[in-house]
């Protein structure tokens, strides 16, 4: 039966069929791979020998000219004057002088008419291009650095550069496990940048449910919890999403190729997203793809507004306006037009207003040309003009006395009230002694302490409390949201930069050409010729396994063995160690100041060297506490510097603080303030009511047990995956920053309320866990059940070290904590069998399945405790893979 149909419905439908047709055809995907694949010049001889540089070379006849792929100049290949392993920074860099999209590079080991005999098995890149602060370093989608190299003098080894990258130049950096000698040729696949674009800045892509990660994973500018700036991405990398964004089209998760923002954020109302390019250029046309799954809350932007300025301070012109009409019949992903009349510009500002509950983007492209003639930066906008209503000489004399009698009277009484809240507050600092934080008070509010499972405490005092934390009033176990610390006064910042920032005591080098990626105890080789036998390596420590030495091996030597370094903070918490710390070189708000008189003193939780870490109650700061929970009051965690530390000490204690209020993350225990105006020092940091994660689970046995009691606490499979997939989620932030832990373990994990897990630093200073460290030469704490072998052997602490002792806490987890890992090996044992690690004889022993642990889950565990830390998955793919194992469980709130 025939319907009467809306003539404006049908114009509405023919309308969108026209747009969405037009927008296809006219739509130039900026990257085309497929065919952007033409070798740069390097064989060709394109690029000049003055275009090639290195940052050494072992004579001229192996200088950075040799480098051409397949080509015999002089000895054949480019040789840096050292040798090369893991630490060294040896580059040999390309100037393209534009920018160019580089999607393969292929590298070739030196064949010298059959006298050669060195190549590279690995290497890395870094790129720059306009607008980078510093070189970019190279990670592919799944974030490992290391590229495989070649096998052999004679082949040439192609590798695709997957996600591409855009930039004008590159650099090639051998690297290896072990010491040996490399040469190298190269070549450079790729083609112009015609677009300029040189980086986009725009809030952070956001989560949607425990499946879809819908951020920009491959941002190679700086990265925050909820902010990208100065870099490109997934916008700009060629790899359209699909119609259905929950799809896995390339292995890389569900949703993976799309950028997603929901309108209920405060940074999201509306999307602002700037984008800078390499010159002013005169532009026609934006391009969005973007996806419209209506049914799923996912449609296009209703409106865009767009500015143009030249210097990308002001934005002063009136803003091009663009509408879509809203389509609620066709749920494919499209390609969105938008016309820009050659407005010109350096910087474009484009502003997304939303129609449904999400934006989704996965590629964004601009057809422009650079503007010719002389273009100048905006100036500050005018101030308004000040209107006279002065009629004569007379009146405007009159109201000249008026303003200064007014004036007058306002200064007179504004200091009047200042000197009435000096004395207030002189008077009121009579009764507040500069201790009042670390002395039990008088008259102290019952409580019943659950923390850290000291319950003799609780006993003898004989008192009850209902503790609230700010993570305890996390809804339903929602623990994936956003972080931010209030606004302060920047002028109050007391700390040094980060950049000067060098983990506690000094021992890690500053040299300019160690490896950004960790940081690495500083050893000091001889330099080694090209063609000599490699050093000998240094004695062990007494407690240390001596690896083998084969002179017979012409290109490696046994890896020097340093000394381990001590990981304890002043107060007795972990050393982060701080690599890329050029990530956190943003301005942030100072950390807040918090009266002293605010904190009650509960318990010592623990202590180091030079400081204490207390237990403490908050009570009536509304800094701490949004929401009136329990009377006004939480618990939090007070780190303490003694009176009589040294000045070092001090300068550590600042920089800490510097450092860790930076993180911020709902999976870390974040800095709440400080208390620095008096003695002594404090930084107050979260603290969970339900104390650490290993205490926390031997109080609980497996859901189902057969020994079960009537009264005894249980924990299900899903709850002990649910609270690990958390840990994974902290270390995948900290793994997004290079931060290292150095020790992660369950007892440096809190329990908050609905198993919310916070990762945090200070289980070290507590003598419930003093036998889990190890002590070296007196005075290092190492918990060498937890660490990777290199971290043991060779004090290299990275992020995959960080993986090693994720598993072995994971392995904590579901054995409950009951016992240490290799609780059958002694100290010196645990060591020995690092050292079957080293030789990679096979002998090595791994920790055992736990009894309640499935397959997968323990061949996740194994793939952690790979020996060579490049086998070993990175903490997003571990978060991934539990996630998806842990989907549909609901935590109990």
């Amino acid at each position: 039966m025939w319907r009467h149909i809306d003539s404006s419905v049908i114009m509405r439908r023919l309308l969108m069929m026209l747009l969405l047709a037009s927008s296809n055809l006219e739509f130039s995907l900026s990257l085309r791979t497929e065919s952007c694949k033409t070798a740069l010049g390097m064989k060709s001889g394109d690029i000049k020998d003055e275009d090639i540089t290195a940052s050494s070379s072992y004579n001229d006849a192996v200088g950075p000219r040799t480098a051409r792929l397949e080509q015999e100049v002089y000895s054949g290949a480019w040789c840096p004057s050292r040798q090369i392993d893991k630490d060294t920074h040896e580059y040999l860099e390309i100037n393209l002088h534009s920018l160019h999209v580089i999607t393969q590079v292929a590298t070739q080991g030196r064949f010298g008419n059959g006298q050669g005999q060195e190549y590279a098995e690995q290497y890395r890149l870094e790129y720059w291009r306009p607008g980078a602060h510093e070189w970019i370093h190279y990670r592919n989608r799944t974030g490992h650095e290391i590229i495989l190299g070649n096998t052999n003098t004679y082949f040439p080894a192609k590798r695709k550069v997957d996600p591409v990258i855009i930039a004008s130049k590159i650099r090639f950096l051998p690297h290896s496990i072990l010491l040996r000698t490399v040469c190298m040729r190269v070549e450079v696949y790729g083609c112009p940048w015609t677009e300029g674009i040189i980086s986009y800045s725009m809030p952070q892509g956001e989560r949607r449910g425990l499946e879809l990660d819908l951020s920009d994973n491959t941002y190679d500018g700086v990265k925050d919890d909820s902010y990208l700036n100065g870099g490109l991405g997934q916008l700009t990398d060629g790899i359209e999403g699909d119609d259905n964004f929950k799809a896995d089209v390339y292995g890389y998760g569900k949703g993976y190729e799309w950028v997603g923002w929901k309108n209920d954020t405060s940074y999201s109302r509306p999307l602002e997203v700037v984008f800078a390019f390499d010159s002013v250029r005169n532009f026609s046309s934006l391009y969005f793809h973007c996806n419209n799954l209506y049914t799923r809350d996912v449609q296009v932007f209703s409106t865009a507004r767009l500015w143009f300025s030249i210097g990308g301070k002001y934005y002063l012109d009136d803003p091009l306006r663009f509408s879509y009409m809203a389509d609620t019949y066709s749920d494919k992903a499209r390609n969105v037009t938008i016309f820009l009349h050659h407005r010109i510009g350096k910087f474009v500002k484009v502003e997304l207003t939303f129609a449904s509950r999400w934006i989704l983007i996965s590629e964004v492209s601009f057809t422009s040309v650079p503007a010719q003639g002389n273009f100048t930066e905006e100036e500050p906008p005018a101030a308004p003009p000040i209107v006279s209503t002065a009629v004569n000489d007379d009146s405007l004399s009159s109201q000249y006395v008026g303003l200064v009698i007014g004036v007058l009277a306002a200064v007179i009484l504004l200091l009047i009230i200042v000197i009435f809240i000096i004395i207030a507050r002189n008077r009121r600092r009579k009764h507040t002694t500069p201790h009042t934080i670390l002395k039990p008070v008088e008259n102290r509010v019952t409580i019943n302490m659950k923390v850290y499972g000291v319950m003799r405490f609780t006993k003898d005092l004989g008192i009850s409390y209902s503790p609230c934390s700010p993570v305890g009033r996390q809804a339903n176990g929602n623990v994936y949201g956003q972080v931010a610390l209030d606004d302060a006064d920047p002028d109050k910042l007391l700390y040094q930069e980060p950049q000067d920032f060098k983990p506690f005591g000094g021992i890690y080098s500053n040299d300019s050409t160690t490896s950004r990626e960790y940081a690495v105890p500083d050893v000091q080789k001889p330099s080694t010729p090209l063609g000599h036998p490699p050093p000998t390596p240094v004695n062990f420590p007494q407690t240390l396994v001596k690896p083998s030495y084969h002179p017979s091996e012409k290109h490696y030597a046994a890896t020097d063995v340093v000394k381990l370094p001590n990981i304890q903070g002043v107060s007795g918490s972990t050393v982060y160690a701080v690599p890329n710390v050029e990530l956190l070189s943003r301005e942030d708000p100072p950390v807040r100041e918090i009266p002293r008189h605010r904190l009650k003193f509960l318990e010592k939780l623990g202590e180091g060297q030079f400081g204490e870490v207390h237990l403490c109650e908050a009570e009536g700061i509304p800094e701490l506490v949004d929401v009136p929970c329990y009377g006004n009051k939480t618990l939090v965690a007070v780190k303490t510097l003694r009176q009589n530390a040294s000045e070092q000490a001090r300068n550590d204690f600042y920089k800490e603080v510097k450092i860790l209020s930076r993180l911020r993350d709902p999976n870390i225990v974040h800095v709440l303030g400080v208390c620095t105006r008096e003695e002594p020092l404090g930084m107050i940091v979260e603290y969970m009511e339900n104390g650490d994660l290993n205490q926390f689970l031997q109080q609980h046995i497996p859901e189902g047990a057969a020994y079960r009691s009537v009264n005894a606490k249980t924990l299900s499979y899903g709850s002990l995956i649910y609270m690990a997939t958390q840990v994974a989620s902290g270390m995948k932030y900290l793994e997004s920053l290079n931060f290292v832990h150095r020790d992660l373990a369950t007892r440096n994990c809190l329990v908050g309320r609905a198993y919310t897990i916070k990762v945090t630093d200070f289980g070290m200073s507590r003598d419930l866990y003093t036998a889990d460290y190890y002590r070296i030469e007196g005075r290092a704490m190492l918990p060498i059940r937890w660490m990777a072998w290199e971290s043991i052997l060779l004090g290299k602490f990275t992020t995959r070290t960080d993986v090693w002792s994720f598993a072995v806490t994971l392995w904590e987890i579901l054995t409950f904590a009951r016992q240490q890992p290799y609780s059958d090996l002694n100290d010196e044992q645990v060591i020995e069998n690092v050292g079957h690690f080293y030789h990679n004889d096979g002998q090595h022993v791994l920790p055992s399945q736990p009894s309640n642990c499935p397959k997968e889950i323990y061949d996740l565990m194994r793939e952690c405790w790979q020996r060579n830390d490049n086998d070993r998955p990175n903490f997003r793919e571990i978060h991934l893979f539990l996630q998806r194992k842990n989907l549909g469980y609901s935590p109990q709130v």
